[in-house]
């Protein structure tokens, strides 16, 4: 393959990676409003409520549905790791033909340094308020039953 094609595939492949970037970002966005919204919704109808009047089902409800919008989220991530993780090594791999592979030694010089990818540490936020909504239905399915 004549090297100006395969400078223009690499120049493309670079920016189809900052297009997924955005579309990353965007994604991430997108489900930290959900579950933010959602834990507003518990927090202000039940804030300063006695415990008794308390709308268990409400924050089942609400929790159950932020556990599935965590799931998913979690999903999405794990889907972008291995997004990148692809089209990472195609640029490593069309740098061999290249001048010099810049990615390649990035990935090692990141390596060396003991420095994890971003998406490693994200996955953390789905996976904490996960636990937390299980444990506010958990919570409120307890609740429930002593009351019933």
């Amino acid at each position: 393959m004549a090297d100006s094609t395969l400078l223009e595939q690499y120049k493309a492949l670079i920016g189809d990676v900052g297009n997924i970037g955005t579309r990353y970002a965007t994604a991430n966005g997108f489900y930290l409003s959900i579950v933010s919204a959602l834990l507003g919704v518990v927090a202000f109808t039940e804030s300063g409520k006695p415990l008794a009047q308390v709308d268990l089902v409400l924050v089942l409800t609400v929790a159950a549905f932020a556990i599935v919008v965590c799931h998913v989220w979690m999903k999405t991530l794990a889907f972008y790791r291995g997004l990148f993780g692809v089209k990472l090594q195609l640029l490593g791999e069309m740098e061999k033909e290249l001048a010099f592979p810049a990615f390649s030694r990035e990935h090692e010089l990141m390596k060396e340094r003991g420095v994890r990818p971003l998406i490693d540490n994200e996955i953390w936020v789905p996976r904490v308020l996960w636990v937390f909504f299980a444990a506010v239905a958990v919570t409120a399915l307890a609740l429930i039953f002593v009351d019933g």
